[in-house]
């Protein structure tokens, strides 16, 4: 997903290699006013066909998938459309989710029409994440996360991010530098998303620089930093490194495929995005809209189908008891460490953007 600056276009590109959720757009047809369709512009897998089948059988309205693989896409053809919109349903990220909105292309999510709103996660409930000036705009989805992945037969057990720097695993850590920096700064107290550093260049700057320092100096803990999850996955199948910081999508993948590798999420926390699904302003099955939420929301099996699918976390309450053992050290986390995952917000990106790849740069020049 090549506009996800996130982490500097590359978290998307992990995720999907390391599960392969992504696909070309399809051609949908245009949109109009009619009771029994609703039209959704989503991503590969996200909505699982056991359930469109379900759906429109007891429903008895049609679901018509448009495929998008980038955020930039959906935005720029809402913006177009005007008020005359071909979709009822897009699905966004949470760091995109004030763009949107500030184009006014979303509506408020009415919650008092989803019968079943009290059935998402305990992290999720009321959706804090899409909740601004009182109003709430999307349903919790899906969640990818950058977590803590290690080799189980090979390292100590531990919660905190301080073992990516222990004497003792020397020359067998890993990375990508631009998304550690960010984690390397929470674990320092900074602020790694730099949200409240705007207007605060000095100040930003100052807690950028003491993590570059701090990953300098750590550099001899490193075997090779990484871009691709292909990579990553094979230094860990080679067991040429036993500790990384990784994308969940590519450590699911190891997991899945039985190697013996945990993630999880430190106490120091961590970062991750949120997709959500938004009724569109002006949409032109609004009501058809509203019913497939609340049927998605119906059911924790439908929830564990989409993880299994997507490769992502659930926002849904009791998916967890759903999948099985293997599934859900996969593609599960426990509530506290649920708890830790900061999404990433929207604001200040132009100067994380900067000083983060200009640190990049120098750290691995150093």
């Amino acid at each position: 997903m090549k506009d996800f600056t996130v982490n500097r276009r590359s978290t998307l590109k992990l995720l999907a290699a390391g599960t392969g959720v992504l696909a070309a757009p399809a051609i949908i047809r245009p949109a109009v006013a009619q009771s029994k369709v609703v039209n959704i512009t989503t991503y590969d897998k996200f909505v699982p066909q056991s359930f469109i089948d379900q759906f429109q059988k007891d429903s008895g309205i049609e679901i018509r998938i448009r495929l998008t693989d980038d955020q930039g896409k959906q935005y720029n053809l809402l913006t177009a459309e005007g008020a005359a919109p071909s979709t009822d349903i897009v699905t966004v990220t949470g760091h995109r989710l004030s763009q949107f909105m500030a184009s006014n292309l979303l509506a408020p999510l009415d919650t008092a029409r989803l019968k079943n709103w009290d059935k998402l996660g305990p992290a999720y409930k009321g959706a804090p994440q899409l909740t601004l000036d009182g109003k709430t705009y999307g349903l919790p989805l899906l969640a990818g996360f950058e977590g803590l992945a290690r080799n189980t037969e090979y390292t100590k057990a531990s919660d905190s991010w301080e073992i990516m720097f222990d004497d003792e695993y020397k020359n067998l850590t890993s990375y990508i530098v631009s998304d550690f920096l960010s984690i390397v700064m929470r674990y320092q107290g900074s602020d790694g998303d730099y949200v409240t550093y705007e207007n605060k260049a000095d100040v930003a700057q100052a807690a950028t620089d003491k993590a570059r320092d701090f990953m300098i100096k750590q550099k001899d803990k490193v075997r090779k930093y990484y871009d691709a999850a292909s990579e990553v996955q094979q230094m860990f199948v080679n067991e040429d490194i036993y500790l990384a910081q990784t994308w969940s999508g590519p450590a699911a993948k190891l997991i899945m495929d039985g190697h013996p590798i945990e993630i999880s999420v430190p106490k120091e926390g961590t970062y991750g995005f949120l997709y959500s699904f938004n009724v569109v302003n002006n949409a032109p099955n609004a009501d058809a809209a509203y019913a497939f939420l609340d049927a998605i929301l119906s059911s924790p099996e439908i929830g564990a189908a989409m993880t299994r699918q997507s490769g992502f976390a659930s926002a849904f309450d009791g998916v967890d008891k759903v999948l099985d053992d293997k599934e859900r050290a996969a593609m599960a986390l426990p509530p506290e460490q649920v708890e830790r995952v900061q999404f990433f917000s929207s604001v200040n990106r132009a100067m994380k953007n900067e000083m983060i790849d200009k640190a990049t740069a120098e750290i691995k020049a150093a």
